[in-house]
């Protein structure tokens, strides 16, 4: 019998100082529903799923519902997760990602949602773009820059309102809703 390849260990990386705020941020395994021979088993489907919804029931926590653009969000579990466990949607963002490799034709529905125009989460959408594997590899890339370019010219990305677009601008959003939920 295979051993399990998720164990529910946490590594913490904690930053202080004085002008440093207060936050933890935990990047959790992605829920899956199938068992990859000689790679995942079924106890660590339920140790994932158990790991994340243990996080997500912290009514301190705020989530991050991260899925690729180029997929259908029916097939994403934790949104559904998300909903049951902040029933108003006052802690759970959603997060897009991999727009570059959404199929032609579809971009519309992308951005029907970023926009408030699909499936409605309260906090909205936003979408990043990272780089790629072949991208990685370049030394000289700018992950920052690389983005920028992306939305700034890439259409119809370039549509979408400018604070609901990239990394910068999903940091600044997530402090926002901390400090809304520190307020309460």
């Amino acid at each position: 019998m295979q051993e399990p390849t998720f164990s529910s260990d946490v590594l913490c990386l904690e930053i202080s100082g004085p002008d440093q705020e207060h936050l933890s941020v935990i990047d959790v395994p992605g829920i899956f529903k199938s068992t990859t021979e000689g790679v995942t088993t079924k106890a660590d489907i339920q140790l994932v799923r158990n790991m994340v919804r243990g996080y997500m029931d912290n009514p301190r926590s705020v989530m991050l519902a991260v899925v690729p653009a180029s997929i259908d969000l029916a097939t994403q579990e934790i949104l559904e997760l998300a909903a049951e466990v902040d029933i108003h949607g006052d802690r759970t963002l959603g997060v897009l990602t991999k727009p570059d490799l959404v199929d032609r034709g579809a971009e519309s529905g992308v951005v029907d949602l970023v926009e408030g125009r699909g499936r409605p989460m309260k906090l909205g959408w936003h979408i990043i773009r990272n780089p790629g594997q072949k991208e990685l590899q370049d030394k000289d890339m700018d992950r920052g820059s690389l983005e920028a370019t992306f939305f700034r010219s890439s259409t119809p990305w370039s549509s979408i309102e400018k604070g609901k677009v990239g990394i910068d601008s999903l940091r600044f959003r997530i402090k926002e809703v901390l400090s809304s939920l520190v307020k309460k």
